[in-house]
């Protein structure tokens, strides 16, 4: 491979640009309580993925996580917001977020058949 790897340098960049944004909107706010069911959960599927996978390193965090959760079970409803608990802003920020990670599934989606047919070569 000859030449400047310029994909990785875009994103880096990008991952650079998004952390920045993300620090300078949420260094003055408070931070919420870790939603420790949410973690369990997110702990499993984890764990169910890595297992048929052969991820070691996918099958330890999701274990991990489920443990984290698990041994906080008892702050499970305690820490958990709800759609209906997030004001306006909360709301319109995750519904961006979530706009612009779907749109970045599907970029990653299209570029793969692109590849994967032929259509484009790296």
């Amino acid at each position: 491979m000859e030449g400047i790897p310029w994909i990785l340098i875009i994103v880096a960049l990008l991952l650079l640009l998004l952390g920045a944004a993300f620090f300078l909107l949420f260094k003055n706010k408070k931070r919420p309580p870790p939603d420790y069911y949410t973690l369990f959960i997110t702990g499993i599927i984890w764990l169910a993925a890595g297992l048929p996978l052969g991820n070691t390193p996918l099958t330890a965090m999701g274990a991990v996580l489920a443990v984290v959760g698990l041994l906080n079970k008892d702050k499970w409803e305690k820490n958990r917001r709800r759609w209906e608990d997030l004001d306006e802003d909360e709301k319109r920020f995750k519904l961006i977020l979530i706009a612009a990670l779907g749109l970045l599934v599907l970029l990653g989606a299209v570029a793969f058949l692109l590849v994967e047919n032929g259509t484009v070569q790296l």
